[in-house]
């Protein structure tokens, strides 16, 4: 009997058990399901039923799902969102750690008679935060709030920090000289740590970002071997972090933050990551947290009273923090509650930093307990103050979504355009993370030719080192469908096939290009690319008017995009004389020419360009100006791009844009 009890088959169906049954009854009781995860723990573990020794196989699968979990939170840190609110978010980030941190520090000397790495990395536990109430922002549509936003991108920055400070105590350089007798967490480090930290950063942030775009380009074209490789490269970064004596979980951190580009996280093998880490390794690692705590020493009046300091330091820290940023950036007093609030949950980090130091002797069981004690309060706390902070904002205007996120590729094409078009979707995409997508629309009897096209996409996608899933859509127009799509799929930018400037037709007849840009809420191009491209050439046409001027920030931002992407020389043709524009700034290696005419452009074109254009150059271009256009522009690749109903390409279409252009302005 005691054999079957300790059975690898045992422990497999407990915790198969617990991961199902716990977050449901958790649920009934208005707890989050970590909490019923972690006394599921507690009640199969050796101080009740003792069904699941302490260093069994859940604690060995948990040891592999906190090294995943840090991974994720790397690799799922919005780089885009923290740019857009990089000043509130670097001020909160730094602010909100410093004050939890003090005042863990303080409390834990003076309480507790920690000191040095003891009370510091009680400190970061503190310091970090969860955001526990996510899905309450999410559910009251406020995602895009700069409140919202500053706290999301200042918690992965304090917990940066708490990472950081966790890697110093647990380095044995520290542990030897200032600790004496604390087991380090690595006795004998193959590298000392002023030589490790630099490798570690090196591996992480350099190496791997580009060893994985040569995998998945070269060798990785199925899913299941990009996620073997993504495994392999979180343990490489947890490994050597060992390596260099410091903790495992801090390179697997790194590891995702350094391959975070590379994995859209709207992407299929995101879902996959995301998929395996929920399902088993994250619980796994919050169940094996509970095997080591003994509910009677948990709930011991000295427990309570340290978890209910703890929860005293997160509420003080953070409101404070809030209250001096929001009101240097003059928020209101629901965005200063709705940022505080939400950066009260405490989990991920805080149970990450306590089993580190248990484990090494640094601090004793009861600070477990005691931190228990306080992510339930803090659960509480975070998902009823954020639920009553976000009654009390306005909901967004409809703020466009970063261009890069979502963007949908007409693929009614073969061979080198289809690639071309593939990866200039992939170029705009990827500075923000962002997913591209591959369409086809076709009538209901070529529907098998329709999914052909989608599946040649995602295979050339995948060749090019994307990750993506298809498209296809049957039933009426490919304008109609190509808007239902974008709507459907919450796209950024709609990508569709152009064959370029024709004449005479395009005088005449408007086309379905027109029509789409005259109708689409989000920004769309149109595009023809021939080549590979060797030279990006943006050309201003007019800026009389705002919305010009919008379509050609956007047109720079497209150039700035595809430069990252792959660095070529840029040219712009401008009409303004002088000073070039403000706008002009973000491509300061451009060779610009100001005042040109319209035949000094054409003439100026070479085979391998790229011709990024705003639709008014193509779309008032009449008579021999249109013969021109579709003579110079035959050997070259282009692509015309303008903000919401205002993409036109023909001359017949200009009416379309311009109404496009004023019902925007308005």
């Amino acid at each position: 009997m005691t054999e079957a009890v300790n059975s690898v088959e045992t422990a497999v169906l407990l915790l198969a058990t617990i991961i199902v049954a716990a977050p449901l009854v958790a649920e009934r009781l208005r707890i989050p399901g970590l909490i019923g995860l972690i006394a599921g723990g507690v009640i199969v573990g050796p101080f009740v039923f003792g069904w699941v020794a302490i260093d069994g196989l859940i604690a060995a699968i948990g040891a592999i799902g906190l090294l995943y979990l840090m991974y994720l939170a790397g690799l799922g840190f919005d780089l885009s969102g923290f740019s857009k609110n990089r000043g509130g978010a670097i001020a909160y980030g730094l602010l909100g750690f410093a004050l939890p941190f003090a005042l863990a520090v303080v409390a834990t000397t003076v309480f507790l008679e920690y000191s040095g790495p003891a009370a510091a990395l009680v400190g970061a536990m503190w310091a970090s935060n969860t955001l526990v109430a996510y899905p309450e922002v999410q559910a009251a549509g406020l995602t895009d709030n700069r409140a919202v936003g500053v706290a999301v991108s200042a918690g992965v920055i304090a917990d940066i920090i708490s990472l950081t400070v966790l890697a110093g105590v647990t380095s044995t350089f520290v542990l030897e000289a200032e600790v004496p007798g604390i087991t380090p967490s690595n006795p004998d480090p193959t590298l000392p740590l002023w030589v490790g930290i630099p490798v570690l950063v090196g591996l992480t942030m350099w190496a791997l970002p580009r060893i994985t775009a040569w995998f998945f380009t070269q060798m990785g074209h199925t899913r299941t071997i990009r996620f073997a490789f993504v495994l392999a490269g979180m343990s490489a970064g947890a490994l050597v972090a060992r390596l260099g004596g410091i903790e495992g979980l801090i390179g697997a951190f790194l590891a995702g933050l350094g391959m975070n580009r590379l994995i859209p996280n709207d992407g299929p093998l995101m879902s996959r990551i995301e998929f395996f880490g929920e399902a088993l390794l994250v619980p796994a690692f919050l169940v094996s947290v509970g095997l080591s705590i003994d509910p009677t020493a948990m709930f011991d009046f000295d427990t309570l009273q340290l978890g209910l300091l703890f929860v005293g330091i997160v509420v003080a820290g953070k409101t404070t923090a809030a209250l001096v940023v929001g009101g240097l950036r003059r928020m209101t007093s629901a965005e200063i509650g709705i940022m505080s609030t939400l950066s009260f949950g405490q989990a991920a980090s805080t149970l990450a930093i306590s089993q580190v130091g248990v484990r090494l002797g640094i601090f004793e069981q009861d600070v477990v307990n005691a931190a228990v004690v306080a992510i339930v309060a803090t659960a509480f706390l975070t998902s009823i103050g954020t639920r009553m902070f976000a009654k009390r904002i306005d909901q967004p205007s409809g703020e466009q979504a970063p261009l890069g996120r979502r963007i949908l590729v007409d693929v009614r094409a073969e061979g080198t355009e289809l690639e071309g078009l593939m990866e200039l979707g992939d170029a705009i995409a990827l500075s923000d993370n962002g997913l591209v997508i591959p369409f086809a629309v076709e009538q209901g009897a070529k529907r098998d030719a329709a999914a052909a096209m989608v599946n040649r996409a995602v295979e050339c996608a995948t060749q090019l080192g994307m990750d993506t899933e298809g498209a296809v859509r049957i039933g009426g127009s490919f304008a109609v469908e190509s808007l239902n799509l974008v709507a459907e799929h919450d796209g950024s930018l709609l990508i569709l096939r152009w064959e370029g400037p024709r004449f005479p037709a395009d005088i005449v007849l408007s086309n379905e290009i027109d029509t789409i840009g005259a109708r689409s809420s989000r920004p769309t191009m149109a595009a023809r690319i021939i080549g590979p491209w060797e030279r990006v050439v943006v050309v201003t046409g007019d800026l009389d008017a705002p919305w010009r001027r919008e379509d050609v920030s956007l047109t720079i931002e497209v150039a700035k995009r595809i430069v990252a992407f792959r660095p070529a020389p840029v040219a712009i043709f401008t009409t303004e004389t002088g000073e070039p524009a403000g706008y002009l700034d973000e491509l300061p290696d451009a060779e610009v020419t100001t005042g040109h005419a319209g035949r000094e452009v054409l003439e100026a074109l070479l085979p391998g360009d790229l011709v990024l254009i705003p639709p008014r150059v193509v779309g008032t271009a009449a008579g021999l100006g249109r013969w021109l256009l579709s003579r110079h522009l035959q050997g070259v690749s282009i692509a015309v791009i303008a903000g919401p109903g205002r993409l036109s390409v023909t001359s017949a279409g200009t009416h379309r844009s311009f109404h496009g252009a004023v019902a925007a302005r308005g």
